[in-house]
């Protein structure tokens, strides 16, 4: 709701109708940390009817572009990030744009200062991992990119299943880890996830229950996508005596090696590993365990490749599903 009729909303008109001072409003979008929390909130909440979009570079931009493209991540220790990034970087450097990184760890406030700055920097692309996939996800603070010129690409997790994506065949990569299951034989399996509603978890633990025996037991645990925190759900649910199983099953590299990390320290030799993803540098340590991969440099090239034939107007593919093949499973 735009209450200027046709003209863009200002700091000036935010700090009318909130009643502080334009340096108040002005510092809210590039220093939050320094205004109060219901001070800001009330301001973001007025900057989000208005539709307001901040621009760091107040009169001195002529331009409705600037050569930057931004990547936002959840988590740069993810494998496949880390490829993203780089091949980001080589494609829009040999095209002439800066990268912006910004790491979330986690955090809304991150994620929402992180696209708020590239916004207001009028960068040209973003890439984008949202911290959560979870359908009840509050995803307001994105709202400013759909009222923005900076063209979007979401990488991996997905907050709008209908925007530009690059993802991987999650059903795909649940029916193959549950081929090996039943190879194997296994009987009872522990398959740990990240959060329990996220549409990544859901999808893959679902694929692989529903393409194994009926009569196998399997375990669900759901932990965390980040390593150090899904470590810690993995060993308490150790510490409570649920280690009976044949194999362990990890959604993703990170979880997977934190699995593997504590069942090595628990000394659980007899329990094989099977991962979505590749383990981190896991044949470097002698461990081959079954996985279920995806090209990284195809994942990342098509999302570098695409971003910037969208912002160059060219024809690109908006919708890519990178489809996963087994890996050490003989």
């Amino acid at each position: 709701m735009k209450a200027f009729g046709n003209k863009s909303a200002t700091i000036t008109d935010i700090a009318l109708l909130a009643g502080v001072s334009s340096i108040t409003v002005s510092r809210t979008f590039t220093a939050p940390e320094k205004v109060k929390t219901q001070t800001r909130e009330k301001i973001l909440q007025i900057a989000r009817q208005l539709d307001y979009v901040p621009n760091v570079f107040a009169q001195n931009i002529k331009t409705t572009q600037s050569p930057i493209i931004g990547i936002v991540t959840d988590d740069t220790f993810n494998q496949s990030y880390a490829y993203v990034i780089q091949e980001m970087c080589h494609h829009a450097e040999a095209k002439g744009y800066s990268v912006m990184i910004f790491t979330t760890r986690g955090s809304r406030e991150s994620e929402a200062r992180a696209i708020n700055t590239l916004v207001g920097y009028k960068a040209a692309g973003v890439v984008l991992s949202v911290i959560s996939d979870t359908p009840d996800y509050d995803v307001s603070h994105l709202k400013i990119l759909h009222n923005s010129s900076t063209k979007l690409i979401q990488f991996d997790r997905q907050f709008n299943t209908s925007l530009p994506a690059v993802s991987v065949n999650d059903q795909r990569a649940g029916e193959l880890i549950a081929s090996v299951v039943r190879e194997k034989g296994y009987r009872k399996i522990l398959i740990v996830g990240g959060n329990e509603r996220s549409r990544i978890t859901r999808s893959r633990v679902d694929s692989i229950c529903e393409n194994i025996p009926s009569d196998i037991r399997v375990t669900r645990l759901y932990a965390d996508y980040r390593y150090d925190l899904a470590k810690e759900k993995i060993a308490s649910h150790f510490s409570s005596g649920a280690i009976d199983y044949d194999a362990i099953i990890g959604i993703n590299g990170a979880i997977s090696l934190a699995a593997s990390n504590i069942a090595n320290r628990w000394s659980l030799n007899k329990i094989d590993f099977l991962s979505i993803d590749d383990i981190p540098n896991a044949e470097d340590f002698g461990l081959f365990y079954p996985c279920v991969v995806h090209d990284y440099n195809q994942w990342a090239m098509t999302v570098a490749e695409n971003l910037i034939a969208a912002i160059e107007d060219r024809p690109w593919q908006q919708r890519t599903i990178i489809n996963g093949f087994l890996k050490n499973h003989r």
